[in-house]
Parts: C-alpha cells; structure tokens; sequence
C-alpha cells in the first residue's frame, strides 16, 4: 500500500500518552506494555515533551536516579518538534533522518497531538527513496537526468 501522508500511514491506531506527573517506572512500563518506544507527554491537551527508551538509559539509569520516584516532566526531551498530519511522510522521514531521532509526534489540524510517527512504521521503500535522494542532491545530479 502506498501512503502519501503521515495521517494515511497512522490511521486507526491508538494513541498512547504520558503525563508530566507519572513516575519514570509508571511510563517505562505502559512503553514495555504497549511495546513502542517512546510517547508524547501531554499536559491536559498540550503537548509538553517526548518522553523514550532513550530517556530512560541516558537521563535516569546512566545518571543513577531512581525511577521510582523521578517524574517524566524531569528527564522527558521538552518541546519536540513535530509534524502534521497532513504532511507528506517523505518529509516526516526526512525531518527525522536528518535530526536523528526516531520519535515524532503528529498534530492534527486543531493543534492537538492525534499520534506518534516511529521510524520502524516507514516503509523501508521510503528509507530506501530518501538516501537515494540524499545521495543525488550531494553529487547535484540525478540518474534520471542522465537519461
């Protein structure tokens, strides 16, 4: 199936959220549970930050705190960027290629966060695409203009 958008690819899938107040062992075990990798981090309905896998070896375990009583809003990475729904998921792609990280909360057209783009739920033709066109945009040709 080809999905030209971001909303296309993540339609019908549930979104899983944490909050700034919950303990670093409470969301490391609803990620474990739900088996993702990271989660938005909302306040009511505002995102707040992106709390991952990463987090939890970088910011708790690696700086010996205890996850049990270490809150999310204290190791989370705060003010993620984003992308919209809308959006062409070659762009998604490429905006996490290029930042180098595998989480990307989506936001609707009303503002709010309506899910979480991974890196593993891209198709590899997509992967494949965009480090051909990164390839080509380095050497200022493409193949096809040979022809």
């Amino acid at each position: 199936m080809v999905h030209s958008s971001v909303r296309s690819l993540l339609t019908g899938r549930d979104l899983i959220v944490l909050f700034p107040f919950q303990t670093v062992f409470e969301a490391a075990g609803i990620l474990s549970s739900q088996i993702i990798g990271g989660a938005p981090v909302l306040d009511g309905n505002q995102l707040v930050g992106i709390f991952t896998e990463r987090d939890v070896l970088r910011r708790v375990v690696a700086a010996d705190r205890d996850p049990k009583t270490t809150r999310v809003a204290d190791v989370m990475t705060p003010k993620p960027r984003t992308i919209e729904a809308a959006a062409p998921l070659v762009k998604a792609f490429a905006m996490m290629s290029e930042g180098q990280f595998r989480h990307l909360p989506v936001i609707g057209g009303d503002g709010t966060v309506v899910a979480m783009l991974s890196t593993r739920d891209i198709p590899v033709e997509y992967r494949i695409l965009h480090q051909h066109w990164s390839d080509w945009t380095k050497l200022d040709t493409c193949p096809a203009a040979a022809i």
